[in-house]
């Protein structure tokens, strides 16, 4: 993007979405530790003071990051929930592909997610977008509690049984360690489909 670009754009108020979408093309080509508020600066054409506007620091521009890759994930898991919404071992199935999907799609914020590396500072938007993700998931598996589908444990050891189960795979994936082309989206389904029944097998009655 051209200096002028960039300037149009925040006269147009949209400063802060050019930011980020400059800070994801540099999360996404260089890794994290290459990311500061100079280069994100650069990328989106912008003076070097001009992400202090927005952003108090890296730490707060990483956990913007982190915090839109939450949101994307818990729509994704929402909507898998939504085509299998009387049954909750297909919804949890669904939710299961969903979530090694959009790991594969977007491994660098996965990556900053779950690194350990952001601080949340008591966020609260950053902290109801991590708060949510986890809901989407604990919603499920209430429902098959409920339903009597699912063992009468306490509903977050299964979600711990299923969250960890599934992002255990798809960086696996990522890492490119599993038996299958992983840009192969029907085989990799199947792969999905068969891990998380089989984690379902293990919490079922």
């Amino acid at each position: 993007m051209v200096p002028n670009q960039a300037h149009s754009r925040y006269h147009h108020g949209d400063l802060r979405n050019a930011l980020i979408q400059a800070a994801t093309t540099v999360l996404v080509e260089k890794g994290a530790a290459a990311l500061s508020l100079r280069e994100v600066a650069r990328v989106a054409g912008v003076s070097h003071a001009a992400p202090y506007r927005h952003f108090r620091d890296k730490a707060a521009l990483l956990r913007v990051l982190a915090q839109g890759g939450f949101e994307r994930l818990t729509a994704a898991l929402n909507r898998a929930a939504e085509n299998s919404p009387h049954n909750p071992e297909q919804k949890l199935i669904e939710a299961g592909v969903a979530y090694v999907r959009i790991v594969v799609q977007h491994p660098e914020i996965t990556r900053l997610m779950f690194a350990g590396t952001v601080e949340p500072q008591q966020d609260p938007a950053y902290l109801a977008a991590t708060a949510a993700c986890y809901e989407a998931l604990l919603d499920i598996i209430r429902q098959g509690i409920a339903q009597g589908t699912f063992r009468q444990r306490p509903p977050q050891q299964l979600v711990l049984v299923a969250w960890a189960s599934m992002h255990g795979l798809a960086m696996l994936a990522v890492a490119r360690l599993l038996e299958v082309d992983v840009d192969d989206e029907l085989t990799l389904d199947v792969l999905i489909r068969s891990v998380a029944a089989n984690v379902i097998y293990g919490i079922v009655k």
